[in-house]
């Protein structure tokens, strides 16, 4: 499911442009841009934000608060708003459509350190550097507030560039926008568009600014008569920068990238609660980087496959990460689909992860599900604030599991690969489901079709240091060598 049927020819047909004031901007010390949403649009009935006592335009967006797969599952929404910043800013929430007053609330991720006060339901906190901030009211975790704090944009393209395709804010409903080489999109602040981005055998493409794509006008892709259309679409392309925007109600995937190599992904924020609803998804691509993201999936947050060939050189870094559905960071399960000779997935390195929460399945999880080598995977610095795995009848509530067997995505059913030479070192939970310990698992298939070279270090779950195998529960069969933890 690569989107291939989305690339339609580009096509500037408004359907629909409000008029909206320029960004609010407070000069001093402190450098705030706001951006009005567009007047086809309300404002959020549930929350009331305000930066420096000027109000926020909050977007009410998709989330999926069922934890078990359900094809025909209907998602439901959660407030999120969005501004640039340098300094130091106050922030002020409301939630009039709680049906409650706030009591209580809590900032994310917890290596902020910040402490909010709560006043007569109003909550009150400070922030001094940007990034992803999600509040979380009265213990429930139903009830959350997605705060993008930027920092201010840099480099803006030139709209009157005859290749930058400028959009203004406001709502826009466009057909598929396809770019060719040495082109630039540029969405800025307060526009929304209806819309995907497909980038197909094209080079030095940009990809910028702080609006939103919104895939709400499309139902899901497993419905009668819908089909997949994926908001950011890369295939075989090469030198893609992808900067700043939103993803919000993508009808499937959201970011996708499919044998493609140079591409670098900064400052991206994924909200998904629809089917199939993977975040940061690559097949056999080379030389990705992703950094200062976030991703809240109704499916795989984090996501490396084999479509075609082999993958090799990514990197996550500093990325944040809410997962309702499946795992948090995923190889696999596809890892030959192409069918290729000698297929690879290695040199792929996961540092400084926040795993606000994980509900469903295994948080690190390698899936070798058909026939490819898959070596030298690091994972530096992942903190799993909560580790809820809930699984499926009563099967892969694993926090790790790697695996070399046959699914039912599998393509290679006669054969199987290996997985070799996997660092996990310096891993952190904070708070599991039942204030314990929970299961890991490794399973190799053969003598020749093992899991190798496995190394846990610096581990701590629930403020313990981890210094064995059996108090890690960690588990493995005979065709699996020398698992260590250090």
């Amino acid at each position: 499911m690569k989107g291939k049927t989305c690339c339609f020819v580009l096509a500037f047909c408004l359907a629909c442009l409000i008029w909206v004031c320029g960004p609010v901007r407070a000069e001093g010390p402190t450098r705030l841009t706001l951006y009005e949403g567009p007047k086809t649009m309300r404002t959020s009935e549930t929350a009331a934000v305000s930066v420096n006592g000027y109000d926020l335009f909050v977007y009410d967006v998709m989330v999926n608060h069922e934890h078990l797969w359900n094809a025909n599952t209907q998602p439901v929404t959660t407030p999120m708003a969005y501004f640039d910043f340098e300094g130091r800013v106050n922030v002020r929430v409301r939630m009039p459509g709680l049906g409650s007053p706030v009591e209580s609330a809590k900032v994310l991720p917890l290596s902020f350190g910040i402490e909010p006060q709560v006043e007569e339901g109003t909550v009150f906190f400070t922030l001094t550097e940007p990034g992803a901030y999600t509040v979380v009211f009265n213990g429930n975790v139903n009830q959350a507030l997605h705060l993008f704090a930027n920092p201010p944009e840099t480099d803006v393209p030139d709209p009157e560039d005859p290749n930058v395709f400028y959009i203004g804010p406001g709502e826009w409903v466009m057909d598929a926008i396809v770019l060719e080489d040495n082109q630039t999109l540029y969405l800025s602040g307060g526009a929304v568009l209806h819309s995907i981005i497909s980038v197909h055998n094209a080079e030095n493409v940009r990809i910028c600014g702080r609006g939103l794509i919104d895939g709400s006008d499309y139902p899901a892709w497993n419905q009668p008569g819908s089909y997949a259309r994926v908001p950011i679409d890369l295939d075989h392309s090469k030198n893609v920068t992808v900067e700043g925007i939103s993803l919000v109600n993508s009808n499937c995937w959201n970011f996708n990238s499919y044998s493609s190599r140079n591409v670098t992904v900064d400052n991206v924020k994924i909200i998904s609660g629809r089917q199939n609803g993977d975040g940061f998804t690559f097949q056999s691509c080379t030389d990705h980087t992703v950094t200062n993201c976030f991703a809240r999936t109704w499916d795989d947050s984090l996501v490396i496959k084999n479509y075609s060939g082999s993958t090799r050189g990514i990197t996550f870094r500093n990325v944040q990460i809410w997962t309702d559905l499946a795992q948090s960071m995923e190889i696999g399960y596809e890892t030959d689909k192409g069918l290729t000779l000698d297929p690879e997935i290695s040199d792929v390195l996961f540092e400084d992860i926040t795993v606000l929460y994980n509900f469903h399945k295994p948080v690190i999880s390698i899936h070798n599900s058909d026939d490819a080598f898959v070596h030298d995977i690091t994972y530096r610095n992942i903190t799993v604030e909560n580790a809820l795995m809930q699984g499926d009848n009563g099967f892969n509530k694993e926090l790790i599991e790697m695996t070399l067997q046959n699914s039912a995505w599998s393509t290679v059913k006669d054969e199987f690969g290996s997985i070799d030479s996997v660092l996990i070192d310096g891993l952190t939970v904070l708070n599991t489901a039942d204030g314990k310990v929970p299961a890991s698992r490794l399973a190799g298939q053969g003598e020749e079709n093992r899991i190798t070279n496995v190394t846990l270090r610096n581990v701590t779950v629930l403020g313990a240091p981890i210094r064995d195998l059996k108090t890690m529960k960690l588990r493995f069969n005979e065709y699996c060598e020398n698992i260590v933890i250090e």
